[in-house]
C-alpha cells in the first residue's frame, strides 16, 4: 500500500459483494480505501471481509479502524426465505452494525433502506404526490415493514449522539443494465397500446413492477451513497432517491389514476405540469442536501440497452 491509499479515508461496504454492492464500491474506489463485509466473495479485486452480520463480535472486529461505514447487507426484496429471516437479517444485522459502530466512534454511516417502507400498493394509495421524506410510512409486508424499523433503529442510535451522522436513503426499484430488456417486456406486456419499446427486445418478462412505476439506475443509486458519504449532514436524515421520470410510456397522473382508480391530490401541480412523466417519488431533498442528481432518464435507458442489444445481433 502506498502513501495515497493510506492517507485515503477507510470505508467498510457491508453487502458490497451483492448487485447494488458492486456499483457502491466502483463508486468509492478511486478515492477511498474501500473493504467489503460479505458472505459472498466479491468477483472483483478489493479487500474482503467474509463475515454474516448476524454475528456482533465479528461486526466489532470488522467495523474496527474505518472512519465510515455504508450498510448494504440484508434479504433482498421478493427473496424467497421465511418472514423471521427477513427479520433476523434485516434488523437485527442493522442494529449489531451500529452497536459496534457507535462502541468504534464511526463518523459517519450510510444506510440502504428503501422507498418500500412508504407500503404504496394498488390498496394503499399515497395521500399525496410528489411522495416526499414526510409522506407517513404504512408498510404491510414484512419486507417492507424491516425497511421501516432499520429507520427506526438509525434514528434512536443518532439520538445517543456515539456516531457522527446517519443517513438512510430510500432508492427505488434499482433498474441494473442487465435487467433492462427484462423490464421492457414486462412493460410491453402491460401497456401494449403505449407501443412499449419493449415490444421489440426478446427477453423474458420481469415480473412485478412497483405500482408507481418509479426507478433509479445502479449508477445513479451508487452516485447517491457516494454523496450521501462525502456531504456535510445532520446526525440524522432520510432521503429519497429516484429518477426524475418513470418507466414507461403512460403520463404520471394517469398511471397513478389508473393504478389507484383515483388520482391523489396533487400538491405541487409545476411537477407534474413541467414533465408528464415526472416521478411520483421526490428526490428533490436528496438533490439540495447531498448535491445528487439522477443522471440517467428512462428514453436514454431504452436508447442504451435497445442499441446494445440490436450491436450483438
Amino acid at each position: 500500500m502506498d502513501e495515497n491509499d493510506m492517507a485515503q479515508p477507510k470505508v467498510l461496504v457491508t453487502g458490497g459483494g451483492g448487485l447494488l454492492g458492486h456499483h457502491v464500491v466502483d463508486a468509492l474506489l478511486p478515492d477511498h480505501s474501500v473493504e467489503v463485509l460479505d458472505l459472498r466473495k466479491p468477483t472483483w479485486n478489493v479487500l474482503h471481509r467474509p463475515v454474516d452480520i448476524r454475528d456482533l463480535d465479528a461486526v466489532r472486529s470488522a467495523v474496527h479502524g474505518h472512519d465510515r461505514i455504508v450498510h448494504l447487507a440484508g434479504i433482498d426484496d421478493g427473496t424467497e426465505v421465511p418472514d423471521q429471516r427477513y427479520v433476523d437479517v434485516n434488523v437485527q444485522g442493522t442494529w449489531n452494525l451500529l452497536h459496534a459502530c457507535e462502541e468504534a466512534g464511526v463518523a459517519k454511516v450510510v444506510i440502504a433502506s428503501s422507498s418500500a417502507a412508504f407500503g404504496l400498493n394498488p390498496h394503499n394509495p399515497p395521500d399525496y404526490l410528489p411522495i416526499d421524506e414526510a409522506h407517513p410510512l404504512r408498510p404491510t409486508r414484512t419486507y417492507d415493514l424491516t425497511k421501516m424499523l432499520i429507520e427506526r433503529t438509525a434514528e434512536s442510535f443518532a439520538r445517543r449522539g456515539g456516531i457522527g451522522s446517519i443517513i438512510c436513503l430510500r432508492p427505488t426499484l434499482i433498474v441494473r443494465p442487465e435487467k433492462i430488456p427484462e423490464i421492457l417486456a414486462e412493460l410491453a406486456t402491460m401497456t401494449p397500446a403505449e407501443g412499449n419499446p419493449g415490444s421489440a427486445v426478446d427477453a423474458p418478462r420481469y415480473g412485478d413492477l412497483p405500482a408507481h412505476r418509479c426507478y433509479v439506475t445502479s449508477r445513479d443509486a451508487a452516485a447517491a451513497f457516494r454523496a450521501a458519504l462525502l456531504a456535510d449532514t445532520a446526525a440524522f436524515a432520510t432521503y429519497v432517491i429516484a429518477a426524475r421520470d418513470t418507466l414507461g410510456r403512460v403520463a404520471s397522473l394517469s398511471w397513478m389514476d389508473r393504478v389507484y382508480g383515483r388520482q391523489p391530490t396533487v400538491r405541487d401541480p409545476a411537477w407534474f405540469a413541467s414533465n408528464t412523466h415526472a416521478s411520483p417519488l421526490d428526490s428533490r431533498a436528496a438533490e439540495r442536501d447531498l448535491g445528487w442528481v439522477a443522471r440517467d432518464d428512462w428514453p436514454a435507458v431504452v436508447r442504451s440497452a435497445t442499441g446494445a442489444q440490436q450491436a450483438q445481433q
